[in-house]
């Protein structure tokens, strides 16, 4: 693997090409990690959405095991030195591919729920009355809904190959809510490139004929659940905001 081309890295993880294949590269990941995203991977493929095909997975030592997908050559959808038209234009189209992930009937993945609640219920920046507040929120705003929802829809996520936009990074998906999911990419929006959270909001909104106050109705939960990933204090500080200020 080392003799390969790096062309991206996480926590426990380095993708590498190889010619026409991206070699994702699990290194001391949890058990079945590199399973359970092919398996993810593979069902959006098979339910017709762009997303690069998977050719399997080989476990190549005790700590080490591989993921075989499509290469594709692409630029991100939103990168440095695009205008604002361009930059606007770019998130009505993520916009679009959000809603049509939101199509696909995704009953048979992991429930979103499931997952929201027990990073919830583990995390160790909530006290225990917020807890509980954050979990009647869940149960009353979850309407047991099953769309296919990605888990981590950002610009990042969608490579651009001059002709096709394909989605990547289906570690995260689940069956749920399509608000909820939504709401996920507004936070991340909010976060990382503010002054654009609006214009995907409205976007979002106008393609899925849905409510914006709907959307945010989740922000507290998403902001929790969010805590628990890795984060920098100021992003830990911000998410905190979210939680205390709509949570009552």
């Amino acid at each position: 693997m080392l003799n390969l081309e790096i062309i991206g890295e996480g926590a426990t993880t380095k993708i590498y090409r190889d010619g026409n294949k991206a070699v994702k590269l699990y290194v001391n990941a949890l058990a079945g990690e590199a399973q359970n995203e092919a398996d993810r991977q593979s069902f959006a493929y098979n339910a017709g959405l762009p997303v690069p095909a998977v050719f399997g997975i080989e476990k190549l030592n005790e700590i080490e095991t591989a993921l075989y997908m499509e290469y594709i050559q692409g630029r991100t959808l939103i990168h440095a030195g695009m205008d604002r038209e361009s930059r606007n234009n770019a998130i009505r189209i993520l916009a679009k591919l959000q809603c049509m992930v939101h199509s696909v009937d995704g009953a048979g993945m992991p429930k979103q729920k499931d997952r929201l609640i027990w990073k919830i219920e583990h995390n160790r920046y909530l006290d225990t009355q917020v807890k509980e507040r954050l979990l009647d929120t869940v149960h009353r705003l979850d309407s047991g809904r099953t769309n296919l929802c990605h888990g981590d829809f950002h610009p990042l996520n969608i490579l651009y190959d001059g002709e096709k936009h394909w989605i990547i990074d289906w570690v995260d998906t689940t069956s749920g809510d399509a608000l909820a999911d939504a709401c996920r990419t507004y936070l991340i929006f909010k976060q990382h490139l503010s002054r654009s959270s609006g214009i995907y909001l409205t976007s979002f909104c106008k393609e899925a004929k849905v409510k914006k106050e709907d959307i945010l109705a989740w922000l507290p939960v998403i902001a929790a659940a969010r805590l628990s990933e890795n984060l920098k204090e100021k992003e830990r500080s911000m998410l905190l905001g979210i939680v205390n200020d709509r949570i009552k």
